[in-house]
């Protein structure tokens, strides 16, 4: 059977990357005339079928992907989704969910909303693998990425300010008298998580503080499922900054565990703010991510483009802010 072409065949083909080819393809701006005619006769060369979705069908169905690995370990994206389906309903839209189980999304299966052509969008709630994105994009559906962003791709996204996040959390660390501090995530899983680590990094780096690779504790393998967290006994920092409250809850057990108290021994943020936090009895200090005005800017793309398909949002950005509790103690000073 003869291998179905995609858009990185074309773009190897053509020594381009995949975002110039996507731009041709779909005839918009960034791509020269020449080279966009020598694109699209190179996938007709190589039998690629070259979607004509430009106009919009009026469906007010959209379709809400989650990766099935952030379904099982992180709820916090049902919270986000559980507020876009109420924002959808508000608005006279239908919002339907869809988990793409994990062989799917590395096999590039579309989803079925996808596949049966019952919606013309959809909203894609954490990274998923390059396979599924470049079948979602030759499927001629319009996508929005939430909470991710992803470069090699020309697709509007809405994300948090991470690189912020990890700084300020790491700045009041520092405020409240701890010098060694750590880092827990496995910052090569997602975009997220690599900003946040980059936040932490870069406060530590710009004030001339001490930085050691000891101390940046992975929380997951590179499928994304969580393992067990290693404390670096030796040399243990006195603070940890956490990529999401649920690696701070878990750290905070495992700490406890080693003998070790919280916050009177070690300081610990989270991130993401996730009010299930309350639950395991830890008010944590974190960084609150404005999930209220990144769906409302979601939604509004999403009707925008109803009535004007094609139209561009680029990456927006939407500011959070730190929330302290008391998983932080300000470190008395010898």
């Amino acid at each position: 059977m003869k291998k179905k072409v995609a858009m990185k065949d074309i773009a190897e083909a053509m020594n381009v990357s995949i975002v110039t080819v996507s731009k041709a393809l779909g005839g918009r701006e960034g791509v020269g005339e020449k080279l966009r005619g020598e694109i699209i006769k190179k996938a007709q060369e190589l039998g690629y079928v070259i979607s004509d979705r430009k106009k919009s069908s009026g469906n007010n169905k959209i379709a809400i992907l989650i990766p099935e690995r952030y379904v099982s370990d992180r709820s916090f994206y049902v919270k986000i989704y559980q507020q876009m389906i109420m924002g959808f309903s508000e608005r006279g839209l239908i919002g339907v969910l869809e988990i793409v189980k994990r062989e799917n999304e590395e096999a590039g299966v579309l989803p079925y909303l996808v596949q049966s052509q019952a919606v013309d969008q959809a909203v894609l709630i954490g990274e998923m693998h390059a396979q599924m994105i470049e079948r979602l994009i030759e499927a001629g559906t319009e996508l929005i990425f939430f909470d991710f962003q992803n470069e090699e791709y020309d697709v509007d996204a809405i994300v948090g300010d991470n690189i912020n996040g990890g700084y300020m959390l790491t700045r009041h660390l520092v405020k409240n008298g701890y010098e060694k501090i750590g880092f827990v995530g496995e910052y090569r899983a997602t975009r997220s998580i690599l900003d946040r680590f980059m936040g932490y990094m870069k406060y530590l780096m710009a004030k001339g503080r001490e930085t050691n690779p000891a101390w940046v504790i992975p929380d997951r393998g590179m499928d994304g499922i969580n393992i067990d967290l290693v404390l670096p006994l030796k040399n243990m920092p006195d603070a940890f900054v956490c990529n999401n409250d649920e690696a701070a809850l878990r750290l905070i057990r495992t700490l406890e565990a080693a003998g070790y108290k919280v916050p009177e021994q070690i300081s610990v943020c989270g991130y993401d703010d996730y009010t299930s936090q309350e639950s395991d009895g830890m008010d944590l200090t974190t960084y609150h991510v404005n999930i209220e005005e990144m769906v409302r800017l979601c939604i509004q793309l999403v009707e925008t483009r109803m009535s004007d398909p094609g139209h561009r949002l680029g990456t927006v950005t939407v500011n959070g802010r730190l929330v302290e509790g008391a998983s932080v103690k300000k470190k008395k000073t010898k």
